[in-house]
């Protein structure tokens, strides 16, 4: 049975959530302080397009707590993306990390899809295990173009790491440590917030979200 897709890393740009002056430092989200059943401390969540809400929730997986998404498994609807950022973020280069353990979906899923609209805009990094590949696009006016990827094996039900780095115009991409491409892009100019991203249709466990900002 093939995985979903997952997009797991988030900065947001000009037209994006509205956030305040951070101070340069390093930022280490465990989760393990929040109260599960419950979105973390200082996060918020909302979507791309307009369709019933999946959920963001801190749950505990073998005595350590996570940032889950929960999706709808036999329902992937265009255009639609989940998002949870840090609320009071606001970067312009920064090197971003998270841990991620994408869930294989039941046996006999399906996708059902719906029609979906959204006007956030940002940049985001996406490791796509049935694809297996990662990539990395800009969601403009709710409109995703892909930029560019790479092609390299994602198991599911297994941890990894992923990590964008940007730096002015340039996005590094990294997964599980080694350095996967750059490329550049001046669309969003503006400092944003950061956080994660999915399909409605996934199942993802999140956890050690790192922040380094350089540049607020």
């Amino acid at each position: 049975m093939k995985a979903l897709s997952i997009v797991l890393i988030v900065v947001l740009g000009s037209g994006g959530v509205h956030s305040v002056a951070w101070s340069a430092a390093e930022r280490v989200y465990t989760f393990e302080a929040d109260e599960e059943n419950a979105l973390p401390a200082g996060f918020v969540s909302g979507m791309t397009g307009q369709w019933k809400p999946t959920e963001w929730k801190v749950r505990k997986v073998d005595g350590n707590k996570v940032l889950a998404h929960i999706g709808f498994w036999n329902e992937d609807p265009e255009a639609v993306f989940p998002i949870c950022w840090v609320k009071d973020a606001k970067a312009k280069d920064l090197a971003l990390s998270v841990r991620l353990y994408p869930l294989r979906p039941p046996a006999g899923t399906k996708k059902a899809i719906h029609d979906g609209a959204g006007t956030d805009n940002y940049y985001l990094l996406r490791a796509v295990p049935h694809e297996q590949r990662v990539r990395l696009y800009k969601v403009e006016n709710g409109k995703r173009t892909t930029f560019t990827g790479k092609n390299l094996a994602i198991p599911v039900d297994t941890w990894h790491e992923l990590k964008l780095v940007v730096s002015g115009n340039a996005f590094t991409a990294s997964f599980n440590g080694a350095e996967l491409f750059t490329f550049k892009d001046d669309t969003f100019k503006d400092a944003g917030a950061f956080g994660l991203w999915s399909k409605p249709n996934n199942v993802t466990y999140f956890d050690d979200l790192r922040a380094s900002v350089v540049n607020p």
